[in-house]
């Protein structure tokens, strides 16, 4: 009887307890940010810039780095990226957004001949030299032509995300 519960036992832990570990929920949402600055001139525009982009990012680690010029914001799940927000943040502190680099994860699908990448709330019109899968979870890494409407994501590399 008892040998009969623990193999009755094992076959629930089999059957329910793996069940979470065996799918993985995909990523949508923009990871991270790198902007090259027009502006930060000297260490002391650093902390204004800081400043900035953790009161428009509260959960995100924000890096400023006055030696390169840039800018870097790792998202928390909880914050989410809008090109005209990050724009607005850099510019309240007298600075310009001179290029973007962006690491995000979603799905690309279709529509009118063009390609769109959804990641979160974000929706990005996609160029890449290389076809992009449609309707798969992907990651991509590229640059982003914020100052276009709607917002151009350059890609320059992707890869599926796990258990998609």
């Amino acid at each position: 009887m008892r040998y009969a519960s623990l193999i009755s036992g094992a076959l629930l832990v089999g059957a329910f307890g793996t069940a979470g570990c065996a799918h993985h929920q995909t990523e949508s949402r923009i990871r991270s940010v790198e902007a090259r600055i027009d502006g930060i001139t000297c260490p002391t525009c650093v902390p204004p810039l800081t400043a900035s982009l953790k009161r428009q990012y509260q959960q995100s680690a924000v890096e400023v780095d006055d030696d390169k010029d840039t800018a870097t914001v790792h998202f928390d799940e909880k914050d989410s990226f809008s090109a005209a927000d990050f724009r607005a943040a850099v510019e309240r502190v007298r600075m310009r957004v001179v290029t973007v680099r962006a690491q995000a994860c979603g799905t690309v699908d279709a529509a009118d001949g063009k390609q769109w990448l959804t990641a979160g709330t974000n929706r990005f019109l996609v160029q890449s030299d290389r076809t992009m899968p449609l309707k798969e979870a992907l990651c991509v890494d590229g640059t982003l032509d914020t100052h276009s409407d709607p917002v151009v994501f350059q890609v320059s590399a992707f890869s599926f995300q796990r258990g998609s």
